[in-house]
């Protein structure tokens, strides 16, 4: 309903009133004698040419009725009503149309109808041509609560030199830094809290919630070298302001009317407590570029491992050695991207493969057998945590096919989070694009889509063994794209991939684990249906191992 009273909104305001009072002066006001008549006449025309502008725009545009699409008043009722969960919508709106028209379809969203991709090639056309698909500009949220957040210049959102401005310093840090010790030893912490807290040898918990808490602190050592404590202390002060400001970032109202926030805040004093909130967290983040700058300024080389630093000490080492600069504003924007993209993504990666290995036992003793063999290579299953190198993470062949298994069927954002604009005329596949056509790639629809894997819904690791599905695949476009692809490819890839790899070998020692009987995830994952997925109340038994 929200999004309908937007549209009504936005397109009465799109209205040349003037033109219409002068029209109205012209050629109306002269056959009319009285005041009441007048009224009753200009409000019936008003009416009309609003219910014509709210029709034409929430019905498809006439150059793209070719393609199939989700009715406007479907859509609101099933994404902004009813909230209905990301698989059941799929089932429900989506499916039906991925096999049909080369699996693209329209749908809305608050920047209008926009193509959603699901066919692998058109899916690489977009990502390998970026000149033709550049991001949509996203100045219109300018003063919003995300904008303050991540910024006007960040490394997500934005195009040509001012992305490879970002791209430059920020590209070795990510390959340079490879933290799997700091995993590692941050997991052994997390079991030995769980274990005390949990005298027996079971134990009931929403896995999803502490993940949460768990790759919190991960981002926030491994970012920006600062201990958000989720996991030491329920309490932590850090953890609830990010969590407030976040939980604020989510609510639906102020995204689809960023005037509120833009204009009116002073209207909504709990919206106004968000953006301070916001400002208490961005100056700790401002104090803690100012302390490492100095640090680094006072000491450059402080003899610890390239793998292990933070990534912002080495984006401003990077800067020392004049490889690029970025201003505080533009650091900050990127380390609210950083957020964005590696918190609660990780988070539900790492919550979906725990479920998929409660769901499937097999599979998790595969697993588990082949994290023994690799960790005790002397074939003795030591009865304490161990903690894998960054070479060893390699060797787990097997996992690594759970993991992106995990992330085909149950990844963690939908479709790319910024829309992309066609800058000509171009067909996708057998599809024409008009010029400033809004596309996006649908990652769910993709990975869903029966046109492309076989048995889509089933859990298959095996997909991704050498010359298995996914390698067959390879040369037919982009089928798997968690991380999108080309040069806009998520620059955190390995190093979420590793994040998991090192949790998931010390779940695997320390644990074996089940879905309780009563679980509402029995049949699938239940999520809810934003564009970043999460699960609802992920209870997971687990039994220790020593």
């Amino acid at each position: 309903m929200s999004q309908l009273i937007q549209t009504v909104n936005q397109y009465v305001e799109s209205i040349d009133w003037q033109a219409f009072q002068s029209w109205y002066a012209r050629y109306l006001e002269k056959y009319t004698n009285t005041r009441g008549k007048r009224i009753t006449i200009g409000v019936a025309i008003a009416l009309t040419l609003l219910c014509r502008s709210v029709y034409r725009r929430t019905t498809p545009p006439k150059n793209l009725r070719h393609i199939p699409h989700i009715g406007f008043v479907e859509f609101i009722r099933h994404f902004m009503i009813l909230k209905t969960p990301t698989h059941n919508a799929f089932t429900t709106l989506e499916k039906p149309l991925v096999g049909t028209n080369d699996s693209m379809y329209l749908r809305w969203d608050r920047s209008g109808w926009v193509v959603q991709v699901a066919n692998p090639e058109a899916v690489k056309q977009i990502f390998m041509k970026s000149d033709i698909f550049p991001k949509m500009d996203l100045g219109s949220f300018e003063g919003t609560l995300f904008n303050r957040f991540v910024g006007t210049s960040n490394i997500l959102f934005t195009n040509g030199t001012d992305w490879k401005k970002h791209r430059k310093l920020a590209n070795p840090a990510f390959h340079r830094s490879m933290p799997v010790k700091l995993f590692g030893e941050s997991a052994r912490d997390l079991f030995a809290k769980l274990d005390n807290e949990n005298s027996g040898n079971n134990f009931t918990l929403d896995f999803g919630h502490l993940m949460e808490r768990w790759t919190l602190d991960m981002i926030g050592l491994a970012g920006f070298g600062f201990n958000f404590k989720a996991v030491a202390e329920k309490n932590s002060e850090w953890k609830q302001v990010y969590d407030e400001f976040t939980l604020n970032l989510r609510k639906p109202f102020y995204g689809l009317f960023p005037i509120v926030d833009q204009k009116f805040r002073w209207m909504f004093p709990q919206r106004q407590e968000a953006f301070n909130t916001l400002d208490k967290f961005k100056g700790m983040l401002t104090g803690v570029i100012d302390s490492k700058r100095k640090l680094l300024k006072e000491n450059y080389d402080h003899g610890v491992e390239d793998a292990e630093k933070d990534l912002l000490t080495l984006m401003l080492e990077s800067e020392i050695r004049g490889e690029g600069v970025l201003s505080d504003d533009e650091l900050m924007g990127d380390l609210g991207i950083f957020f964005v993209a590696g918190h609660d993504t990780t988070s539900f990666a790492l919550s979906a493969a725990v479920y998929y290995l409660a769901k499937y036992p097999e599979i998790q003793e595969k697993a588990r057998q082949e994290v023994i063999s690799v960790l005790c290579p002397d074939g003795e299953d030591q009865k304490q945590d161990i903690i894998a190198t960054f070479e060893q993470t390699k060797e787990f062949v097997y996992l690594n096919q759970v993991i992106k298994e995990t992330l085909r069927l149950s990844g963690s954002v939908v479709n790319l989070v910024t829309p992309r604009r066609a800058t000509a005329d171009v067909n996708l596949g057998n599809v024409f694009i008009p010029k400033d056509t809004l596309v996006n790639v649908s990652i769910y629809s993709l990975h869903h889509n029966p046109k492309v894997w076989d048995e889509p819904e089933t859990f298959k690791p095996e997909r991704f063994a050498g010359g298995g599905e996914s390698e067959q695949k390879a040369g037919g476009g982009m089928s798997w794209v968690p991380f999108a692809n080309g040069s806009r490819q998520c620059i955190g890839q390995n190093f979420s991939l590793a994040e998991q790899r090192v949790m998931l070998a010390a779940l695997l020692r320390h644990y074996t684990w089940n879905l309780p009987e009563n679980s509402p995830h029995k049949d699938h994952i239940v999520t809810g249906n934003s564009i970043i997925m999460a699960a609802k109340e992920l209870n997971i038994q687990f039994h220790k191992r020593f």
